[in-house]
């Protein structure tokens, strides 16, 4: 399963694709027709270690606002503009309600960046309130997430590795 997005940097538009390569955290990133294995790791201080093949970059979200976020690389700012590609199903149920920012009734989001440990519903199962769907592990911490009514999984966005940023529709209950 791979992850879309697309992104403004610098006045450029890119599309990004990113597939999780193994359980230990690799991944693919596509970035227009250029393709990189990474393995992003969290460090303590809130940091994030970024390997690539031939170097280790440092990256450190300085200020987040929606879909616009200032990264630290490497210890030059750059501004970035993204929005998560969804499938069109997915788009007619959710996308539309979360438009401004808004969260989507039902939706379960991360209260950090991170990387989803354990995902424990598929589409179609019935939830309870209160029961936990996913396993966010972040700053070595694992937080349950959980369904926030009764209903049935109507969108899982995530997978075991997946890594995972605020304001990221996991799941969707209906």
């Amino acid at each position: 399963m791979s992850e879309e997005y697309v992104a403004k940097m610098d006045g450029r538009d890119f599309k990004i694709e990113v597939r999780s390569l193994n359980e230990g955290g690799s991944l693919t990133v596509k970035i227009g027709d250029e393709t990189f294995t990474m393995k992003p790791s969290l460090k303590d201080d809130g940091t994030w270690t970024v390997s690539d093949t031939s170097s280790d970059h440092t990256v450190r979200i300085v200020r987040r606002a929606g879909k616009s976020v200032s990264l630290e690389l490497d210890g030059k700012v750059r501004g970035v503009d993204w929005e998560h590609v969804r499938k069109e199903d997915a788009v007619k149920k959710a996308d539309t309600p979360a438009k401004g920012g808004k969260r989507v009734s039902g939706g379960i989001y991360p209260p950090m960046p991170g990387k989803i440990s354990d995902v424990r519903v598929k589409v179609g199962d019935k939830v309870e309130s209160g029961q936990t769907v996913c396993i966010l592990e972040a700053m070595k911490m694992f937080n349950e997430l959980k369904a926030p009514l009764s209903g049935t999984v109507k969108e899982v966005n995530v997978k075991s590795g997946s890594m995972v940023a605020l304001g990221d529709l996991l799941v969707l209950v209906e």
